[in-house]
């Protein structure tokens, strides 16, 4: 499960330690950036972070400040993120590639860190932060730094979906698992490129079937435990035919089906590995990924793998008592 942690500058004594306090917490928390605070002896700022698959999320809220982030931070620390701001509260400037970027209650943004920017909160603020691993952003679609750094509306379409999936994911996360975990990290990013690709892709024929094979890859991963997950609910989902969605899959070198397979093979493989799910049996990981066959998966799993479900978990089994002390 993730468990939020929260910083807050209430617990600290004087203006210049709650100051202190906060250029610490960004600049561990949020990747080498420089804070400015205005002197002003009721500064209050508390992050509520932790993270949700890959992804780390953070609620800021606090008074007006600034952050930049220069070259030689940069140079000091680049993980290649990309940090997507939500306004929740309040209004900040955002500046990168030469852009000045007004954001307000119900917009959001997407910079690169990277490369050089500011952002100025010129009103008390609340904010929702999330750095995002760059590759799971970057389309084909469309030039990722023509999308960066411009305003997008939190309020209406896909923007909508993925903020609301953020901001429910703080209430929701602490109770769940891993996998349920990087389930939402996944459909966070996938909704967050589709919004950038609304407003900034190029549409033809080309990104139209790039976009519904996006799509359709989303709805595999949310569903991939369903054992009624198929061509034909595909289509009932996505109200096209089934020729079309296999246009979308031509030229990716699989089908549909092979990719579903591939999909549950590798996550039945993963929990097979999981020691915390040692006294789990082969034919429940196998059903929980959506195979309704032990025979079936013991099958496919010698094909993909060359080893069977219980000869691959008796050699980790092994490969572990063999380093014990």
């Amino acid at each position: 499960m993730t468990n939020w942690s929260r910083i807050t500058t209430d617990d600290t004594g004087p203006p210049g330690e709650r100051m202190a306090l906060w250029a610490d917490s960004l600049w561990n928390l949020l990747g080498r950036l420089r804070s400015n605070t205005v002197a002003d002896p009721s500064f209050r700022g508390s992050l509520v972070h932790g993270d949700v698959g890959s992804l780390r999320m953070c609620w800021l809220s606090a008074s007006r400040h600034q952050v930049e982030r220069t070259p030689d931070l940069i140079r000091q620390d680049d993980r290649g993120f990309l940090k997507v701001l939500v306004q929740i509260e309040g209004q900040a400037w955002l500046e990168q590639f030469g852009r000045r970027t007004l954001l307000s209650a119900g917009d959001w943004s997407i910079y690169d860190t990277a490369r050089p920017y500011t952002v100025a909160n010129t009103t008390e603020v609340e904010q929702l932060l999330l750095l995002v691993p760059r590759e799971k952003i970057q389309s084909r679609q469309f030039v990722l730094e023509d999308a960066l750094a411009r305003p997008y509306s939190a309020r209406t379409g896909v923007g909508r979906l993925a903020c609301n999936l953020m901001r429910s994911a703080f209430d929701e996360i602490p109770a769940c698992g891993p996998e349920v975990s990087e389930g939402v990290a996944d459909s966070i990013t996938q909704l967050l490129r589709n919004a950038m690709l609304a407003q900034c892709g190029r549409p033809n024929e080309v990104s139209a079937r790039a976009h519904l094979r996006d799509q359709i890859q989303a709805y595999i991963e949310a569903h991939l435990g369903d054992p009624d997950l198929s061509i034909d609910r595909l289509a009932a989902a996505f109200h096209c035919s089934k020729r079309n969605l296999h246009k979308a899959f031509s030229g990716e070198g699989s089908t549909i089906s092979s990719d579903i397979l591939r999909q549950r093979l590798e996550r039945c493989r993963r929990d097979l590995a999981d020691p915390r799910r040692a006294d789990q049996s082969i034919t429940d990981v196998a059903f929980s990924w959506g195979f309704n066959s032990a025979t079936h998966f013991s099958r496919a799993s010698k094909e993909a793998y060359q080893l069977s479900p219980q000869a691959y978990r008796q050699s980790l089994r092994g490969a572990r008592a063999a380093t014990q002390p």
